[in-house]
């Protein structure tokens, strides 16, 4: 309840009725004046409220106009000191979420509206304005707060804003969490096919020259959707013209798709032909943001050069006479596409190897260069791995025309559901969780390893999902009659494994879990002092695993059954290692207890070092953890 008070006496506002039948129960036998909150009697006696106080500072004024003028000057810097108070507060709380799951760096820093003024630091005191980092210019926003500027028109065409980057060895990001955009999902969506055309591709040609054509075909597509995850993450622009790029990226792909099966066959040129299309588009972009955005125009017109080069090699692929040389060309070119961006961080964070001239020169021209946006990275990449564990699933899945379908059909289905779930658990609930600082954060290594690691992970975990499927239909074990299947599946069963459908299935599964642990290994999880099994003896123990997959197509006098149902016991065992592992000692598995966080070797510091030209060196953080925690 609110009061106003107004020359004819004071005005009570209440919210509901409730407060009106208490107020009169309170006055009772008193005269008094009551309106409710936000009707038309509130806004009038709100407008005389208004004018009462203007006619006192109107009074004031013209009675003590030294002292009127002080009061405004003084209300005026407590303002400014009350706005940048708000900035230095607010920041670390909206970062306390994002250190809470990545882990803590000293050398982030915050700014508005995604822009720096020239010196590369938030201007002082001001808010700034979109764009502002193009424009390398600071703007006041007149005191107007970021939501009452947001329009509901799309623009065809706004001016980009780098939400991220590094300069002078500290990584500025916007503010406000980046979310992940519906045309990103859509994208995602198209790669349930690309996934699919590749898998099915693979399992009709189970051999070494059919897995390298798996891996011609399915990189490049990989690589456009990394491209795609990147642009949107380093650049704001929400306008239409960013949505007719995806688009057209996204025609590009489904040519790419539609000439998969066919590739090495006679549609070679047309495969390539759409690739280069996207990727060619993606350099246009670049360049594009080379000239609109001139504080990293240098890094962006490397970029386009890092795409033109493997480009030529694409293209010399296409009319190249024999599988054998053109398989060479290609290689050449998709290692030069995976790992072009090692250029780039060699010239920014390794030229002192050269000679120390050269490296301060590097550090001028690529003064500011793009950061990767740590959740939207993760978030991505979640979603991909999401849908290569859905394919698997999709795999498993089969139709039965028996009236009653008991059979090891369906049982091979249920231990492949086990098996895919217990991948799920593993990576998103155990790998992806309770970090003290992940890999993108710990360092560039294990930042590099982190994303280039998913790669062959996910070929693996696509490969043996591919491979599953022939394995899930088989009727090379008892109690599988093929004619309980329908049509489809019956053509597809056989009554013998061929030789590479086991290799693609338990040798995929084993370079997937091997990946799998290496991925974990790059990041730091929180040491717990108790824990019952140290994280490096885990991921030993899933190594060894996976090792034992891949020599297991050697056994082939394991039948489809005894196959599947020997890596999903492996499996579940792997994962009740690492439940059990990460539990606390003398701690019960039933009830509400929980680990404490207690490391008294845990400390984080940070050296900046100040070069003769007044820039700063990136500072590194030395964690000093317990030996518990790896």
């Amino acid at each position: 309840m609110k009061i106003l008070q107004l020359d004819d006496g004071v005005v009570h506002i209440v919210r509901s009725a409730e407060e009106a039948e208490e107020l009169k129960r309170t006055k009772s036998g008193e005269h008094f004046t009551w309106h409710f909150h936000g009707s038309p009697e509130h806004i009038d006696s709100l407008r005389k409220a208004h004018q009462i106080h203007t006619s006192r500072a109107q009074a004031l004024r013209e009675k003590h106009p030294d002292v009127h003028a002080e009061m405004d000057q003084i209300q005026h810097d407590m303002a400014d000191v009350a706005r940048e108070l708000d900035k230095m507060t607010t920041s670390p709380v909206e970062l306390e979420a994002n250190f809470d799951r990545f882990g803590y760096d000293v050398r982030i820093r915050t700014h508005d509206g995604d822009a720096t003024s020239e010196d590369g630091k938030p201007g002082d005191g001001d808010e700034l304005a979109d764009g502002a980092l193009s424009q390398g210019i600071t703007i006041k926003k007149n005191g107007k707060s970021p939501k009452a500027q947001k329009s509901t028109t799309m623009k065809i065409w706004r001016t980009p804003v780098l939400r991220q980057y590094f300069h002078n060895g500290r990584l500025y990001r916007a503010r406000s969490m980046e979310e992940v955009a519906s045309c990103e999902l859509f994208v995602d969506l198209l790669y349930v096919g690309i996934i699919a055309f590749n898998g099915d591709k693979a399992t009709e040609d189970p051999t070494g020259l059919g897995f390298l054509r798996f891996c011609v075909t399915f990189i490049p597509s990989w690589k456009i959707w990394s491209d795609v995850a990147v642009l949107v993450s380093q650049f704001e622009t929400d306008d239409i013209f960013q949505r007719c790029t995806i688009l057209f990226i996204l025609a590009c792909l489904v040519g790419y798709t539609c000439n998969i099966v066919e590739a090495f066959q006679g549609t070679y040129a047309q495969l390539i032909g759409f690739y280069l299309a996207a990727r060619l588009f993606i350099a246009a972009l670049n360049a594009l943001m080379a000239i609109v955005i001139p504080k990293v125009r240098n890094i962006m017109i490397l970029n386009v050069v890092m795409i033109l080069i493997p480009a030529a090699l694409w293209i010399g692929s296409i009319f190249v006479e024999g599988e054998g040389k053109k398989q060479g060309l290609i290689w050449v070119a998709i290692v030069w596409d995976l790992f072009a961006n090692i250029v780039s961080v060699f010239l920014i964070r390794w030229s002192m190897l050269i000679s120390d001239e050269f490296h301060q020169k590097m550090l001028r021209v690529f003064s500011y260069y793009p950061a990767i946006n740590i959740e939207h990275k993760t978030e991505r990449t979640g979603a991909f791995v999401s849908l290569v564990f859905g394919y698997s699933v999709v795999a498993l899945l089969y139709q039965n025309t028996a009236s009653f379908g008991m059979n090891a059909f369906f049982g091979k289905a249920i231990l492949a559901l086990i098996q895919a779930y217990c991948f799920n658990w593993i990576y998103f609930d155990v790998d992806a969780s309770n970090h003290h600082l992940h890999a993108i954060r710990r360092h560039a290594i294990s930042a590099s390893v982190w994303i280039n690691a998913h790669l062959p992970f996910i070929m693996g975990f696509t490969i043996s999902g591919a491979a599953l499927s022939r394995l899930v239909v088989a009727h090379d074990s008892p109690n599988t009659d093929p004619h309980k299947l329908t049509e489809t599946y019956e053509e597809k069963s056989e009554a013998e494994l061929l030789y590479g459908w086991r290799w693609f299935y338990c040798a995929g599964l084993g370079v997937a879990f091997i990946c799998m642990a290496l991925i974990s290994a790059t990041h730091i999880h929180t040491p717990l002092p108790s824990q019952r099994i140290a994280k490096r003896h885990r991921l030993a123990f899933r190594i060894a695993i996976a090792i034992a997959w891949i020599c297991l197509p050697i056994a082939t006098n394991l039948n489809s059954l005894e196959l599947i149902g020997t890596t999903t016991s492996m499996t579940v065992l792997a994962l009740a290692v690492d439940i059990y592992g990460m539990s606390c000692k003398n701690e019960s598995f039933w009830g509400e207890e929980e680990c404490t966080y207690d490391c008294k070797s845990l400390s984080r510091t940070s050296t900046m070092v100040g070069s003769e030209g007044g820039d700063e060196k990136q500072g590194g953080i030395i964690n000093s953890l317990c030996k518990t925690q790896f």
